[in-house]
């Protein structure tokens, strides 16, 4: 497990720490490539000018090469975005338009992209922005809430539920409920989440991959009180044919 972690990233402590806001948030991420042979996730975890702490995943899509490709591109634009003074919605754009321009006249590429979370926490206060369905977290008193919306058929395939015109294991399994709605994939972006909201002593913050969904509720916001490499290997045991990619970036807010 311990060769699959991500390695730490520049401007971090040793360990994959992050520290912010004199240490009132810290941070730490991890990943796995799940059963498949290659990893399309990428991730960033990086302590601003300010004091801010900003915190990203991309869960690539468009194969092998395509995926590994987009997510890296969307990440790295993204944070250098947000370090030359902009913001999220500046950082969703520059993410967005380095994925265009990456698949330029590379017809491999065609059609590669991916999702994205990212988070900035200062003090008290956490505000998020996010394209696709990688999950955004929020622990509080061992419940879990998710903060941002999923954008794929996920949502639309169980009110269908509700609606009485599937049944639940119908919907659990059907074939569409995995696609995405929207995606950066240097397109003109329809359907965009952002919000913020003021945190508490004690509250934890994860940014997730969607592979992490494999778990319950309940198993995650346990899962949450331990390092990201612990919720990482919760998914993993939980599933031992997993073959999706695995990422975690965990927020905590100190003393």
């Amino acid at each position: 497990m311990a060769a699959e972690l991500h390695a730490a990233r520049p401007q971090q402590a040793a360990g994959g720490v992050a520290l912010g806001m004199a240490v009132r948030w810290r941070g730490e991420g991890s990943q796995h490539r799940g059963g498949r042979p290659y990893q399309e996730d990428s991730w960033k975890l990086v302590t601003l000018a300010d004091g801010s702490l900003l915190a990203i995943v991309a869960d690539g899509m468009g194969g092998h090469a395509g995926g590994a490709v987009a997510s890296k591109l969307a990440v790295d634009a993204f944070v250098h975005a947000v370090e030359q003074g902009g913001g999220l919605a500046d950082g969703l754009q520059d993410a967005n338009e380095a994925v265009r321009v990456g698949a330029e006249g590379k017809p491999e590429l065609a059609g590669m992209g991916a999702t994205i979370v990212a988070a900035l926490v200062r003090g008290d206060e956490v505000r998020w922005i996010s394209v696709g369905d990688s999950p955004f977290y929020l622990v509080t008193a061992g419940k879990l809430e998710q903060l941002n919306a999923d954008h794929s058929m996920a949502p639309q395939i169980d009110a269908l539920v509700e609606r009485g015109m599937l049944t639940a294991e119908e919907a659990e399994h059907h074939p569409g409920r995995h696609t995405l709605r929207e995606a950066v994939m240097g397109e003109p972006l329809s359907l965009i989440d952002k919000g913020s909201r003021r945190l508490g002593a004690g509250d934890k913050l994860l940014l997730c991959s969607d592979g992490v969904q494999t778990l319950t509720a309940e198993q995650i916001a346990a899962a949450a009180s331990r390092p990201a490499s612990g919720l990482v290997e919760a998914v993993l045991a939980a599933a031992k044919d997993h073959q999706d990619n695995v990422t975690v970036i965990r927020l905590e807010r100190g003393a």
